[in-house]
């Protein structure tokens, strides 16, 4: 570098490019080996053995928490995150728990060890879990490139590499507040997925109303969000025609007339989804003011034919019956003997079948003997396998019984197994009452709380010939 008049000069300095130069590793006057020595040992990186349970630290656990309680409070303090200079892919597959660094401030990880041992005394967790669970914690607080700052969940998933679950360590750093659901949104990636090859001004506005369906609207008109499962299936039932109308020129909803929706529903294989999936996007987008007009206003779109309830064999009943597998036998019993559906199954609770009594949803049903025998056999087959769960509900498995949720549907269907499911047990048992009752429906509606309409499904094919009885009742 050159100097003009004894200064700096930029623009010779620039000359041949720029040299960059990492902070602390350029030469200072009046630095010496001693004095780099010095500074090195004062900066010693954190110890590899674990800290001690010293006085401070014991006052420290009944002491408030030292951190901001929502993540609101960390954009005060955003500044002071160290950014990395790049993400480079690491690989832990090879490494050892004990071969990760311990964190600088044992403090908060006292503190974090202190939430695991509280959610293990609540919750009913086994010493291997919270041992576990304590583990991940100080690992992953000991591999943060800012310490003291909000962990991402995304960054929990290297801990499937050295045998770890992340699920426990994300739930203490929620409650602990320290903690970002930086997941990306599935919907959000479905629905980009599907809207692609629709004209641009057809896709905004297909993008209003998936916006305001999937988030709600605070302004009037308000509209309350949808479920998943609601967007899903509005939008797979009117993409096709959307994809139709854009083959044929339409670059925008506002030319769709009545005739082109009268015409789309006669060409569908499914009139009343097709007809559904419409009537959801021009009525909302109707309501936005971004269409000039509803063209399903007032039109009648087709029903959807309600299927008619059939039978089940016996004998798949009477298998799934078996005590050789008790949590199986005792949802098939439920089923079979009281026509409870899967909702009902998933959120029935141990205070629900108490005393030979079946309380839910207002009614109080003595059980039958076949059922007490079977869910008998599983509360013992639960004591045994969870002793110390905190679990309300009356089935758990290897996951919901370190939680406080019930399982998941996924988890009934493959209990039960291929071609049997609630349902089909549950109508199965509904319309054997029918039968029996020669199509009473009040007393469907007070033995499985059904409604008139719904009774209506099941009474309507009692003079059915396949199952006419010959011989008159008594």
């Amino acid at each position: 570098m050159s100097s003009v008049l004894g200064r700096f000069d930029p623009v010779e300095a620039n000359r041949y490019g720029q040299q960059l130069f990492l902070a602390g590793i350029t030469w200072q006057k009046g630095s010496s080996r001693t004095a780099r020595q010095a500074e090195q040992r004062t900066r010693a990186a954190p110890p590899l053995v674990p800290p001690r349970m010293t006085k401070q630290h014991k006052a420290l656990l009944d002491q408030p928490l030292l951190f901001p309680q929502t993540l609101d409070d960390y954009t005060i303090s955003s500044r002071y995150e160290r950014p990395t200079l790049f993400h480079a892919e690491r690989d832990y597959t090879k490494l050892r728990q004990k071969d990760f660094p311990w964190p600088a401030d044992s403090a908060l990880l006292l503190r974090l060890w202190n939430l695991a041992d509280q959610r293990t005394a609540r919750l009913g967790w086994s010493p291997a879990v919270r041992m576990r669970c304590r583990a991940g914690l100080r690992i992953v607080l000991g591999m943060q490139d800012s310490p003291g700052t909000p962990i991402p969940l995304t960054s929990l998933e290297f801990l499937a590499d050295i045998n770890l679950t992340s699920k426990h360590v994300a739930a203490v750093l929620d409650e602990a507040g320290l903690l970002i659901d930086d997941r990306e949104n599935t919907l959000e990636r479905w629905f980009q997925t599907r809207l692609s090859g629709l004209p641009e001004q057809m896709t905004n506005e297909v993008r209003i109303w998936y916006d305001v369906m999937a988030n709600g609207r605070s302004k009037p008109p308000r509209r309350r969000p949808r479920s998943t499962v609601t967007i899903r299936l509005h939008f797979s039932w009117a993409l096709p025609t959307l994809k139709t109308w854009a083959a044929d020129g339409h670059i925008t909803l506002r030319t769709v007339t009545r005739d082109l929706v009268a015409a789309a529903l006669a060409a569908s294989d499914h009139p009343s989804r097709t007809g559904q999936g419409l009537r959801s996007m021009f009525q909302l987008l109707k309501q936005d003011h971004v269409l000039f007009a509803d063209p399903t206003y007032r039109m009648h779109l087709p029903y959807h034919p309600a299927r008619e309830p059939l039978p089940l064999e016996t004998a798949a009943i009477r298998a799934l019956l078996d005590l050789s597998n008790p949590a199986r036998a005792a949802v098939t019993a439920l089923v079979a003997f009281h026509g409870l559906h899967t909702g009902q199954v998933r959120d029935l609770k141990l205070i629900g079948v108490s005393a030979g009594w079946l309380h839910i949803d207002g009614r109080n049903i003595p059980l039958a003997d076949p059922v007490r025998e079977r869910i008998t056999a599983y509360l013992d087959y639960r004591n045994t396998s969870w002793p110390t769960t905190a679990n309300p509900h009356l089935f758990v498995n290897r996951r919901s019984a370190m939680e406080l949720r019930s399982v998941g549907i996924r988890w009934i269907k493959l209990l039960l197994g291929p071609g049997v499911s609630c349902r089909s047990i549950r109508e199965d048992r509904i319309l054997a009452e029918a039968l029996a009752s020669r199509g009473d429906a009040r007393r469907l509606h007070d033995m499985f709380g059904l409604s008139i309409s719904a009774s209506l499904r099941y009474t309507n094919v009692v003079d059915h010939p396949g199952f006419t009885d010959p011989t008159p009742p008594p």
